[in-house]
């Protein structure tokens, strides 16, 4: 696996990725897309988890299994934003 960044071989072992330093206060990344109709809720998928170049530090956030398996399955009717497909 390679940095998505700096292409560097040299990522850090799988942690957790929280925001917040209170207990019961911790915030995952959210990825969020267009709501699919009018009256639908909007998808979106929580990252739990991520890895850190160890060259340049950036941060890869991952989608966990049981998200990672919802992502995939819905992720052809997903729109992205302003309409465009992949972004």
């Amino acid at each position: 696996m390679r940095c998505g960044v700096c292409g560097s071989e040299r990522l850090g072992p799988l942690g957790e990725l929280t925001s917040g330093n209170r207990p019961g206060d911790q915030r995952y990344l959210r990825l969020r897309f267009p709501r699919p109709k009018l009256l639908s809720a909007r998808p979106q998928y929580d990252a739990y988890y991520a890895r850190a170049c160890r060259d340049c530090g950036a941060v890869i956030p991952f989608l966990g299994p049981a998200v990672l398996k919802r992502f995939a399955a819905e992720a052809e009717g997903l729109e992205g934003l302003e309409g465009e497909e992949g972004g």
